[in-house]
């Protein structure tokens, strides 16, 4: 049986990791690194505002600004009038977010090839738990941003 010191671990040594890969795709790709935070907020929440996107970045909303405009600039995203404030504007992945789940391909076959040799029953409950290991991560934050 695990510790909490072991988990603490491995979730830290998993942290590692994630970044190693992360670099590597924002490298191959042309990205800043973080650019692949805005992104992956952008992807998987769907359209949302630039305000959206520096409370769940953590990135300052000056920096943000100049980092949505290059990836506007270089087709990552879209930025269109919000539908129910015309003062505020939404951004959405463009189809070239594609190229990203191709870099990811291999770790997604990975990390797939794992969870599938786990019961479905362990399967919702590592589901659940990296489900609250996140809630509880974004709530205890000192520094995040409001």
């Amino acid at each position: 049986m695990s510790d909490l010191a072991s988990i603490r671990d491995a979730v830290r040594q998993l942290r590692i990791e994630l970044q190693i890969v992360n670099d590597k795709i924002a490298v191959t790709a042309g990205l800043n690194p973080r650019d692949l935070d805005v992104l992956d907020v952008i992807d998987r929440e769907g359209p949302c505002t630039p305000s959206h996107l520096a409370t769940r970045t953590g990135l300052p909303r000056a920096t943000l600004t100049g980092v949505l405009a290059r990836l506007e600039q270089q087709q990552w995203v879209a930025r269109e009038r919000h539908p129910t404030d015309g003062r505020s504007a939404q951004l959405r992945s463009t189809d070239r977010f594609d190229e990203l789940r191709r870099l990811y391909q291999p770790m997604i076959e990975a990390t797939g090839a794992l969870t599938d040799r786990l019961p479905p029953r362990d399967r919702e409950l590592l589901e659940r738990m990296l489900t609250d290991l996140v809630t509880a991560v974004r709530q205890s934050n000192p520094l995040a941003v409001d």
